[in-house]
């Protein structure tokens, strides 16, 4: 009934809700992504799907985006939770406990093996990519957020992420 529980190292963990802000990334993020993947037929995105990590250590996680790749286009859309290994994960990084946990969050993505981790920060207002092996690299609102090597072609300037969505009348 809750939805913002996560359970990690098999604990339940109570997260914030999203605040605001949070939305409005990820509604300034999902038409871009929308419209990418239009043009890529074994892409497609998810939002709030819970992951299962790991059995093993009882680990499901729920980030806010996670793109799969598959020739069964949208598979996991029915489902209440998946262990399918998205290509890419996106986590905002809106509330105290989301901020607090990201390296561990991410650190988890990546060992789970997914290929690529994007943290989007709303207060500082940087994307953290990450695509091991390289170490992270962080983009600051004035650069461009490129999607290869996982999603080719994607492009999206970090600004964009950080703007009030045009229909928003605050």
């Amino acid at each position: 009934g809750d939805r913002w529980i996560e359970l990690v190292g098999g604990r339940l963990v109570r997260l914030e809700p999203p605040d605001e802000v949070h939305g409005d990334v990820v509604r300034n993020l999902s038409r871009p992504i929308a419209n990418f993947v239009k043009s890529s037929p074994d892409i497609y995105a998810c939002f709030e799907l819970p992951l299962i990590l790991s059995r093993e250590t009882a680990t499901v996680r729920c980030p806010a985006i996670s793109c799969f790749q598959s020739t069964d286009r949208f598979a996991e859309l029915d489902k209440v939770a998946t262990e399918t290994r998205p290509i890419l994960v996106i986590e905002v990084a809106s509330t105290n406990d989301r901020r607090d946990g990201m390296s561990d969050r991410v650190t988890g993505y990546l060992n789970a093996g997914i290929k690529a981790v994007w943290v989007i920060d709303p207060v500082t207002k940087h994307v953290h990519q990450f695509h091991p092996p390289m170490h992270g690299i962080m983009l600051k609102e004035t650069q461009a957020l490129k999607g290869s090597p996982i999603l080719e072609r994607f492009q999206l300037p970090v600004a964009d992420l950080f703007q009030l969505p045009k229909w928003d009348r605050r």
